[in-house]
């Protein structure tokens, strides 16, 4: 594949270190404040992308809608890990809606944390006839992750409330009050070199049960997205998750 890489902090050199390895070319290389002497444009523009195959991004959620019309304006199939943008995906999704893109999302491209969603919906799915059994989200990443709680966390988070009845709603601030039964608490922790470790929680007066996924490099996420770059740029049009990829590839 050609490639274009979007954000080049770490997840965006760990990217390009991996992409050539397994023998792809790096066409551009966009960021707008890196210094990096590998970088070859500072805006995302057309031109920018001339070239490439796809664009993958780690970049920051600030002025993500706009870098999704861009996307869409050059045909370039874009895989987008950039996290923290969530509370505009309702708005995007239907912005993308009937578009002539060919775009995946997820807030974490590893495909063992899917693995542990998968266990994790089970497991939320067995407690939900089991109401002492309280669920808690507990992460901790390296101190220069930009955003908390992780996209990944929400994406726990979400398959919780969709499994559990009595949940209705998730709190991701500090907590300074009594939390409301229906609430699930996501904690976030940073510190360290952590590249991320997220804890699902079931706990009860009698007993409690733990769910753990730990990252152990930032590999895993970029093997991720490369793959989800072949899959996205085979024909595909549309808005998906890493899902909707992983449910075609199971079948």
């Amino acid at each position: 594949m050609r490639i274009a890489i979007v954000g080049y902090g770490k997840m965006g050199h760990v990217l390009h270190e991996a992409a050539l390895r397994q023998g792809h070319t790096v066409v551009s290389v966009i960021d707008p404040h890196g210094s990096a002497g590998q970088i070859t444009h500072r805006d995302l523009t057309a031109s920018a992308l001339s070239g490439a195959d796809v664009a993958i991004e780690f970049s920051v959620p600030e002025g993500i809608e706009g870098r999704l019309d861009t996307y869409v304006a050059a045909k370039v199939p874009a895989v987008i890990a950039t996290t923290g943008w969530y509370g505009q995906l309702d708005s995007i999704t239907a912005k993308m809606d009937g578009k002539d893109c060919a775009i995946i999302w997820s807030g974490n491209y590893a495909i063992g944390v899917h693995l542990f969603f998968a266990i994790a919906r089970k497991a939320a799915s067995l407690m939900n006839r089991f109401a002492t059994y309280d669920p808690v989200v507990q992460e901790l990443f390296h101190a220069g992750k930009g955003d908390s709680p992780s996209g990944t966390s929400l994406m726990l988070g979400k398959i919780l409330l969709e499994e559990l009845d009595r949940k209705e709603r998730l709190e991701t601030g500090r907590l300074d009050r009594k939390r409301t039964a229906d609430e699930i608490h996501l904690s976030s922790a940073r510190g360290g070199a952590n590249p991320g470790t997220h804890t699902l929680i079931f706990d009860s007066p009698e007993d409690s049960i733990e769910i753990t996924h730990r990252a152990r490099s930032r590999e895993g996420f970029v093997t991720g997205a490369l793959q989800a770059a072949e899959w996205i740029r085979d024909g595909r049009k549309g808005f998906f998750t890493l899902d909707d990829m992983l449910r075609q590839l199971l079948s």
